[in-house]
């Protein structure tokens, strides 16, 4: 399994004229990296959900989980 992203980040603060941070600019390829992670961790959700709501505490079967997960593309 490949490190996070969040171990690599180094943002750079947009600071207002309080000295408040506002904003954060990120270069692109860690903001891709940043969806990417994001995106998986929702599939892995989305996977917990669908497996944990089976029949009777038996689980789905590997199509079951396919058409559920195709249908929402």
């Amino acid at each position: 399994m490949k490190a996070s992203i969040l171990s690599t980040i180094t943002p750079q603060y947009i600071i207002d004229n309080n000295g408040k941070k506002t904003g954060v600019l990120l270069d692109l390829k860690t903001f891709t990296s940043m969806l990417e992670e994001i995106e998986d961790l929702q599939d892995v959700i989305e996977a917990e959900k669908i497996l944990s709501t089976g029949k009777d505490g038996e689980g789905r079967t590997i199509e079951e989980i396919e058409g559920s997960l195709n249908k929402k593309d």
